[in-house]
C-alpha cells in the first residue's frame, strides 16, 4: 500500500467518495446508522472541506481566461451543493432518533448527496487530474493527511 508522500490524491478523493455510497446505502440500515452518522458528520465533511479550500482553487489556478470562468461556475455549484447538503443533513440528522423518520424522509437527501458526488467523480476529479501540476497535487496530498 503506498505512503501518504506517493499516494494519487485524486483516487484517494474517488475511494472516499465510494465510501460515502457505502455509507449512505446503510444509513437506512437500523445496525447501520451508528456507523454511518459518524461517517457523514465526520470523514465526508472533511473531503468537501478539501474540495472546496484546496482542489476547487487548484483547479481555477491552473486554467486561465474563459476557461477559468467556467470553471469557477463549477466549481462554485458543487461547493454551493455541498454547503447545502450540509445544511440539510443537520435537520435530518436531529430527526433521525425519532422513531417516525424513515428511508423515505431520508432518500431526496440521499439521492441529491449521489448527485453531488457523481459530479464531482465525473467532472471535477478527472479534469484536476489532467490539470493539477506536481505542486498542486502535493498539497491536495497533504491535505489529505
Amino acid at each position: 500500500m503506498p505512503d501518504a508522500a506517493t499516494a494519487d490524491p485524486i483516487a484517494q478523493l474517488l475511494a472516499g467518495h465510494s465510501l460515502t455510497r457505502q455509507h449512505l446505502a446503510g444509513l437506512s440500515d437500523p445496525s447501520l446508522q451508528a456507523q454511518a452518522i459518524a461517517w457523514l458528520d465526520g470523514p465526508a465533511v472533511a473531503q468537501r472541506r478539501i474540495l472546496r479550500l484546496t482542489l476547487f482553487p487548484a483547479l481555477i489556478e491552473s486554467m486561465a481566461g474563459s476557461d477559468a470562468v467556467c470553471l469557477k461556475g463549477m466549481t462554485r455549484g458543487l461547493a454551493d451543493r455541498g454547503e447545502e447538503l450540509q445544511h440539510r443533513w443537520r435537520a435530518i440528522r436531529a430527526c433521525l432518533s425519532d422513531a417516525g423518520s424513515s428511508a423515505e424522509a431520508l432518500q431526496p437527501w440521499i439521492d441529491d448527496y449521489l448527485g453531488y458526488l457523481q459530479r464531482a467523480d465525473e467532472e471535477l476529479l478527472p479534469m484536476a487530474a489532467r490539470l493539477l501540476d506536481e505542486t498542486a497535487l502535493d498539497q491536495l496530498r497533504h491535505a489529505l493527511g
